[in-house]
């Protein structure tokens, strides 16, 4: 793998918000920056030296942003495997595809986690309604259909609770597969970071706890995470598994659900750096993009050290404005915000805010004291 000086050009496929973040840190490491999107409006394309914009299923804009950059990543895992393939080799795409064949297909990834005998939740893959009947009786409600292929087509994921809810999902199929899983009681949604090296070696950084809303949104992230620590260490080895079997190179996580019994499951498997990473950057003092970057471009990579507790919450058009009034009251609290285009929904995430403090408790207790964000463990409140 070439090793990639300041002022040399690397290519991002793919817009939204984590390539803007990208970008971002890329410059600050002295990279000029291409970036390749389907739309010319992308956000991504504010911070890019070099703003491509072209149909991402056509070879062609692969072909000019290649010719442009000493390297490659992807920022949309739901780019498309064969067409990187074509177009790359292993020198230009530290990332590789192997990556993207696992986790752009539900069924490919729950394979990939049991030939590694980790514990993911009971699952089957079905193709009619007569194959849900059939499969329910093992798996028992409730239950999750979700389509094979993510980020593909309409189809949202369904929840099935009874008898009348597997009746009511005839209109679910059109000839495609789809992913029958146990719904999984998870008390909390944990994640790590993983960084792997073109030699190999392997970094995971500490352990995040992360807080979605309803409709999966990321609420908040923790760090560190309020677990103990064996599960800690389980989550650890996981990640280190999972590590030695990918082809990669660059920043990859790993997200689990625990439940209330202690049972830990491996929910999935993402490449590149995401927003719940987010906390990392001033707890430990590195930003998962900033290390997604020096992977890819062979520099050293940093021992994770936490030197301070923080919880980092997300700025919504629904809570911008007080985030607003907080940035003149606050002044100890690191505020970050994405370029805005279009009308967005009220959860969608425009920016966020990081808060951070010797004591995990402490953080917590000035977060909830604002009355925006609530962060407090509802469990270990309830044992109390």
């Amino acid at each position: 793998m070439t090793f990639i000086a300041p002022n040399q050009t690397i290519g991002i496929i793919g817009g939204g918000i984590d390539s803007y973040t990208l970008t971002l840190a890329a410059r600050q490491m002295g990279l000029h920056l291409a970036v390749l999107t389907a739309t010319a409006t992308d956000p991504a394309l504010a911070a890019a030296d070099f703003a491509l914009f072209g149909d991402l299923t056509n070879p062609l804009p692969f072909s000019d942003l290649a010719d442009m950059s000493q390297v490659i990543v992807y920022a949309d895992e739901n780019i498309n495997s064969d067409l990187l393939a074509n177009m790359t080799d292993r020198q230009h795409l530290p990332q590789g595809t192997d990556i993207l064949n696992i986790t752009q297909d539900r069924y490919m990834e729950k394979v990939f986690f049991e030939d590694q005998n980790l514990n993911t939740a009971p699952y089957a893959m079905v193709v009619n309604l007569d194959d849900v009947r059939r499969e329910i009786e093992s798996i028992g409600y409730p239950a999750v259909l979700k389509p094979t292929q993510k980020g593909l087509g309409p189809k949202k994921q369904r929840i099935l609770y009874n008898e009348n809810d597997v009746e009511a999902a005839a209109d679910y199929f059109d000839g495609a597969t789809a992913i029958l899983e146990s719904w999984v009681p998870k008390t909390k949604e944990l994640s790590v970071v993983v960084v792997k090296t073109s030699t190999g070696e392997t970094t995971v950084y500490p352990t995040i706890e992360n807080i979605y809303s309803q409709n999966h949104q990321l609420q908040a992230s923790i760090l560190p995470a309020r677990i103990d620590a064996e599960t800690n260490q389980e989550i650890r080895r996981i990640a280190k598994v999972l590590a030695d079997k990918l082809h990669y190179v660059g920043v990859f996580g790993v997200t689990y659900f625990l439940t209330a019994a202690g049972v830990l499951y491996v929910a999935r498997v993402f490449p590149g750096p995401r927003g719940n990473a987010n906390v990392l950057e001033y707890t430990t003092g590195y930003s998962a993009y900033e290390l997604h970057m020096r992977a890819v471009c062979d520099w050293s990579i940093p021992e994770p050290k936490l030197d301070r507790a923080g919880v980092t919450v997300t700025i919504s058009p629904a809570t911008l404005a007080k985030a607003i009034q907080l940035i003149r009251t606050q002044p100890n609290t690191h505020f970050s915000f994405y370029p805005q285009r279009g009308d967005l929904p009220d959860d969608a995430p425009i920016g966020f805010a990081s808060f951070t403090a010797w004591e995990l408790e402490t953080v917590i207790a000035r977060v909830e004291a604002l009355g925006i964000w609530h962060v407090e463990d509802k469990e270990k409140k309830s044992d109390d």
